[in-house]
């Protein structure tokens, strides 16, 4: 194992790796190989055990080598005074939990490394890109997008990719109104040249037509990431942001939701908390009744020991609400 760059600042890390030939065959195969390299690089830099590891490039060098990118952060430091027994106000547009960890973790010290934030930010714009893609009106609106682009590229008109917008946001108003019904392919398309062509003008020679099947026989090819980027594009568009400036507005949740996750494993950590088989064993069945599936078919979809520490967090958690005393 090489060290060829290396990057510690404010708690986060970058670093290159090369994973040599003699390493994939000390540690097992590839992927211990460069889990074995992190590992390695972690005792040579006395960085202890690192959080939220991620490699982010891997290139195969000759002689059966491979270099890696990867980045990190070395785990904050943490203060926390008192967490029991807190006197909390709970306004009336909050609930109580949420209002009891934001006062236990104002009681929480630590120099919060960028990484943290950065990877709940992540998590947040995923969940947002989740719940937007399961949303009809940003399907729709894609839709309208990429056939009124067809039929504009088909006809030569020369409409800016501005104008396409606004009469896809048009016609997707339309077929998103108050009918709440399936549209006809007639009644789509003249929806479509509505808002393409202006009030009374048809289908031009069949172009819009021809762009709705040409859309009908590619959307099922694409990629279920592919037409969720579709709608999320529609989505920044239509509340006129980019993803970089909804990432700055989501900083402070992610900033306040890694607060909390550092308080409650402090919590956990202090009060030494455990989960007892018994209770690991209810936890799966629980779960395997809410997916109407046999426990050991639980055990092969997720890791028993995330599930575990996911226990302890909600015994910490529990902890420090149930102690509370809410004004």
């Amino acid at each position: 194992m090489k060290i060829l760059s290396c990057d510690v600042s404010g708690g986060d890390v970058c670093a290159t790796i090369l994973c040599e030939a003699e390493d994939k065959e000390r540690f097992g195969g590839p992927r211990e190989a460069i889990e074995g390299c992190i590992g390695l690089f972690e005792a040579e830099k006395g960085l202890g055990a690192l959080a939220l590891k991620r490699v982010t490039r891997m290139d195969e060098r000759p002689g059966g080598a491979t270099e890696f990118d990867f980045d990190a952060a070395v785990p904050p430091k943490v203060d926390l005074d008192q967490y029991q027994g807190l006197e909390v106000y709970v306004p009336s547009d909050e609930t109580p939990d949420l209002s009891v960890l934001r006062a236990a973790a104002e009681h929480l010290h630590a120099e919060i490394p960028e990484t943290y934030i950065s990877r709940k930010t992540d998590g947040l714009i995923a969940q947002r890109r989740e719940d937007v893609a399961q949303r009809t009106g940003f399907t729709t609106l894609a839709d309208m997008l990429a056939i009124l682009r067809g039929a504009n590229a088909a006809l030569g008109l020369g409409r800016t990719d501005g104008e396409l917008w606004d009469a896809a946001v048009a016609a997707a108003d339309e077929m998103s109104g108050a009918q709440l019904r399936a549209h006809s392919s007639a009644e789509t398309i003249a929806i479509l040249a509505s808002a393409l062509f202006g009030e009374g003008e048809g289908d031009r020679d069949g172009a819009i037509a021809r762009a709705l099947r040409q859309r009908a026989e590619e959307k099922p090819r694409m990629s279920p990431e592919s037409l969720a980027q579709e709608s999320f594009a529609c989505y920044l568009r239509l509340a006129g942001k980019t993803e970089q400036t909804l990432r700055e507005d989501f900083r402070d949740e992610a900033t306040e939701l890694v607060r909390f996750d550092l308080l409650i494993d402090e919590v956990a950590r202090r009060e030494h908390l455990d989960v007892s088989d018994e209770e690991f064993n209810a936890a799966l069945e629980l779960i395997a009744g809410v997916y109407d599936m046999h426990p050991a078919e639980i055990l092969q979809q997720v890791d028993a020991s995330a599930l575990r520490d996911r226990l302890v967090r909600d015994k910490a958690r529990a902890m420090i609400i149930d102690s509370a005393r809410m004004i």
